[in-house]
């Protein structure tokens, strides 16, 4: 047994020592182009090592105190206008390291005080502000999934696109550094009206459900009535010739989700017609033959221009993932965007 253990110890050694590029048995440095000089192989390796030592010299557990238990915090409604005063926005921590822009709402909406009613800033509030100013622009990501990732004006402002793996799941994101972090802080109140514009859209519709009935005696919604009420009356998206003709081709290859967004930025602001979803515009191109649905072996779904997708200008731009996996672009030109407009009116 104590022979086992020398070799263990001995064992930890070693990998401690490639884990720091340095040669075990000579104490020579390790060649750059060592494999055990890449981060990720030498963070398994430090792992492997740090395994090794709780074999070797196991740590007493510490007896877990108990904790005390809380009450959990009941949600308040939100139900008051958000107010941010620049006193408030005084004690906003800037992070020397990059955030999100999630992670700066939440800071944000940890300065709102405790019990005040005001509804809460929303990631959304926050990146359709930026979207209409130029600095995000809505792109199809991982899986044809839509994100907000920064335009060049973006970058300048100190927004940077960012690649993570969360939990097993690839993540194409944004990320904030501390420039980007007071310009969304100078800019927030933007952001607030967004977030105060829901609040009196939630209200006025949780009148009209009322006066209705599909708000039920105890205050809660009818959840069937409500989703019937909201379809009916609704209009199928359709433009107009003038409308269509405000839509501004654009020479640089866009994603779907983008073209989908300028389309329903055609139409009049209040109008009772349905927003277009980009789905729909994907999906008119796979029924035309220009777009084709692929299954990988796990099971993961992806789209591709067939030969004449790509005659007809869907483009694809190959790019590389944090951890190396490799995805697909799907962007659409001038030419296949013309294409678009000269059928909006079939998408819905």
């Amino acid at each position: 047994m104590a022979a086992e253990s020398k070799i263990l110890e001995r064992a930890e050694m070693y990998l401690r020592k490639l884990a720091c590029g340095v040669n075990p048995l000579t104490e020579e440095t390790l060649p750059e182009n060592d494999t055990c000089r890449q981060e990720r192989i030498s963070k398994c390796l430090l792992y492997v090592a740090d395994y090794l030592q709780q074999i070797v010299c196991p740590k007493p557990k510490a007896a877990k105190a108990e904790k005390p238990l809380t009450p959990k915090r009941k949600r308040e409604q939100a139900n008051q206008e958000l107010a941010l005063t620049e006193e408030t926005l005084a004690k906003f921590e800037f992070s020397e390291e990059p955030l999100s822009l999630s992670g700066i709402v939440r800071r944000v909406n940890a300065l709102i005080p405790e019990g005040s009613g005001m509804m809460p800033l929303m990631y959304a509030d926050v990146a359709e502000v930026l979207t209409q100013e130029g600095y995000l622009q809505k792109q199809e990501g991982v899986a044809g999934k839509e994100t907000n990732l920064p335009t060049p004006q973006g970058e300048e402002k100190g927004f940077m696109r960012a690649e993570a793996d969360i939990r097993g799941h690839f993540s194409i994101y944004t990320k904030c550094n501390v420039d980007a972090q007071k310009f969304v802080i100078e800019n927030i109140q933007k952001a607030v009206a967004q977030a105060n514009a829901r609040l009196a859209r939630r209200n006025a519709e949780r009148a009209a459900r009322e006066a209705s009935g599909i708000v039920n005696a105890a205050g809660g919604r009818n959840e069937f009535a409500g989703a019937r009420a909201e379809r009916a009356g609704k209009e199928k998206f359709h433009l107009t010739e003038a409308q269509i003709g405000n839509f501004a081709v654009d020479e640089s290859p866009l994603p779907v989700s983008e073209i989908a967004r300028r389309l329903n930025a055609l139409l009049p602001e209040g109008a009772n017609i349905e927003q277009l979803y980009f789905k729909k515009i994907r999906d008119w191109f796979v029924a035309q033959g220009l777009l084709e649905e692929r299954r990988s072996v796990v099971g993961k779904v992806s789209f591709s221009p067939t030969e004449q997708g790509l005659a007809a200008g869907i483009l694809v731009d190959k790019r590389i993932g944090k951890n190396g996996e490799e995805y697909e672009a799907v962007l659409y030109n001038a030419a296949a965007q013309k294409l678009v407009l000269d059928h909006v009116n079939e998408l819905a």
